[in-house]
């Protein structure tokens, strides 16, 4: 299987850019200078002498102005690139850095604007910075992406002044870049690296060790009080002068299928995010788990049809994910019945289907019930719903008005409903649960190392 790190696009290095164009802008500065000089000649009709300090005001102003247009002369030799990487991660802060180069022999002074893509929150709309002569300098911001899918930068505009600020030269450049927003592969990179470290336990990740006969050895690490004798490595702790233990991993490849439900309930917002964001997130942390762990991983999108269908295969974690960041919710009711049906007929050996949908709507929740048996007869069915945090905190607020109290009713109305449906799957088989969006995607992945732990595919 391929390393973690090729997984993922390489960052492209950015060619610098010069200046495509050009143009002069007064500044307020050089507004106020000359509205103090033809204050001062107007007041000549109460003073004379008034109208020679007056002129005498205009002309260094005039003076000033030429000095800062001759050092501004050079500044089309500065030349700018963006930093950024070519691929971003939904609902994650991303720094993104502009380089700028001064080859002239003036210090400038930079206020930078940029073109950020759209459905992306930045947290500063404009930069300063200062470059100081034959010089480089360099401004960044956080960007935030709202949205999957294709996006890009737009152009870059840059205004410079120096000495005085009394004249400004304003550069235009043509930076345009696109870049991908893909599902939040931050999680992914952190349960990586604490994977490499042993440290799954500080994600929320509960790492099991599989119960089989047919064993296949993973590694070595240090020995740690509580591990079997039989599995301590006595050539390794020779060789390190400290006890070392073998690692056994099953020797066994599961199939894993992603059912994402896409539709109308996965529409509405919890948080910065949509429910279907959410769950896309969570699919593709599991996706990448089962990829690292040798098993083989499908994807199967639906809404009022199946939209989309990846066949189970091996070390596919990339296709995976291309087939994931563009996935959008649709305004549609969700037909269960021809998605569990395509399902069980697209999917022939027994797998792990893991089912990520949303129970809040009574009427779709007993749809989904009475159609989940095309599933469970062949397969483990494992269905992850989104609990809607307002709720419970609706449900649990105690009331100080009517309306309150209203919202109350309406809220344990709503958990009833889903607590049967749970309920209801839990009764044919499934394994349900609910979890919060901050918790979905650990909690996927948790049942889904139980399933493995218990070897019950």
């Amino acid at each position: 299987m391929s390393s973690p790190q090729s997984q993922f696009p390489a960052d492209e290095p950015q060619a610098e850019h010069a200046a495509a164009r050009a143009s002069w802008l007064p500044t307020p500065r050089l507004g106020y200078a000359v509205a103090a000089g033809a204050a001062l000649t107007m007041m000549a009709a109460i003073w004379g002498p008034l109208l020679w300090l007056g002129a005498t005001w205009l002309v260094a102003v005039i003076a000033a102005v030429a000095a800062d247009a001759r050092s501004l002369g050079a500044a089309r030799s500065v030349t700018a690139r963006r930093v950024v990487e070519p691929v971003l991660s939904l609902g994650a802060a991303h720094r993104v850095c502009l380089a700028l180069r001064n080859r002239s022999a003036e210090r400038l002074r930079c206020v930078l604007a940029d073109a950020p893509p759209v459905d992306c929150e930045c947290d500063r709309a404009r930069l300063n910075c200062v470059l100081p002569e034959q010089s480089d300098g360099l401004a960044c911001y956080t960007l935030t992406p709202a949205r999957r899918g294709d996006y890009a930068f737009g152009g870059l505009d840059v205004r410079l002044t120096t000495g005085l600020g009394l004249a400004a030269r304003q550069l235009r450049f043509d930076l345009g870049q696109r870049v991908k927003v893909y599902p939040n592969l931050v999680d992914v990179r952190s349960y990586d690296l604490q994977a490499q470290k042993h440290r799954l336990r500080q994600l929320g990740v509960h790492p099991t060790r599989l119960i089989s006969t047919a064993m296949e050895f993973e590694s070595l690490r240090a020995y740690v009080p509580g591990d079997e004798p039989r599995r301590i490595d006595w050539k390794a702790t020779a060789r390190r002068g400290g006890l070392i233990t073998r690692q056994y991993d099953l020797e066994r490849s599961q199939h894993v299928v992603l059912l994402l439900d896409l539709g109308r309930l996965m529409v509405s917002q919890l948080g910065a995010l949509t429910k279907a964001d959410h769950a896309v997130n969570a699919a593709t942390l599991v996706s990448h788990a089962a990829s690292r762990a040798g098993d083989w991983v499908g994807l199967l999108a639906f809404a009022a049809q199946t939209s989309l269908f990846v066949p189970p295969r091996r070390n596919q974690f990339r296709l995976v994910l291309e087939s994931l960041y563009g996935l959008q919710p649709e305004r549609v009711e969700s037909d269960y019945q021809r998605a569990f049906s395509d399902a069980a007929r697209r999917i022939r050996k027994r797998s792990l289907i893991i089912l990520l949908t949303d129970l809040v709507d009574p009427d779709s929740s007993a749809r989904l019930v009475r159609h989940i048996g095309a599933l469970t007869r062949r397969h483990i069915v494992l269905c992850a719903a989104l609990s809607d945090y307002e709720l419970y905190a609706l449900a649990s607020q105690p009331p100080d008005s009517p309306r309150q109290f209203y919202e109350r009713a309406v809220a344990s109305s709503f958990l009833d409903d889903r607590r049967r449906a749970l309920s209801a799957l839990r009764a044919k088989g499934v394994m349900a649960f609910d979890a919060t969006p901050s918790s979905l995607s650990v909690a996927v992945l948790n049942h889904y190392l139980e399933v493995k732990a218990r070897s019950l595919l």
